[in-house]
């Protein structure tokens, strides 16, 4: 779990870059960097589960907000781009949160 924890950070860390140009840029890096964050903390042994729990939560009500105003576009539009990136990090968080969870249970 640790190799793909570090490989998750790196992609987060990605779409965070990726956000510097956006018109809402702070909200994007902050979620982005949060599911960085979390996946470095988990890579490096320890447990993220309350904050990964809290964000997939969130991340996941969010797109569902978000999913309510999107037209179709699933490629060209941004609202869309958004919600997959938002599903992306809830899924995400949900794993980080169960993995620590039963790898916490076994101490």
């Amino acid at each position: 779990m640790r190799v793909i924890s570090w490989i998750m950070a790196a992609i987060f860390l990605g779409f965070t870059v990726v956000q510097l140009n956006d018109v809402d840029a702070l909200i994007w890096i902050a979620a982005y960097a949060a599911c960085s964050l979390l996946s470095i903390l988990r890579a490096t042994g320890r447990s993220p589960r309350l904050g990964a729990a809290a964000c997939a939560v969130i991340f996941a009500v969010w797109a569902i907000v978000l999913f309510s105003h999107t037209n179709g576009q699933w490629w060209e539009g941004e609202i869309e781009r958004e919600v997959g990136g938002l599903t992306i990090s809830s899924l995400w968080c949900a794993v980080l949160a169960l993995s620590s969870r039963t790898e916490m249970s076994r101490f």
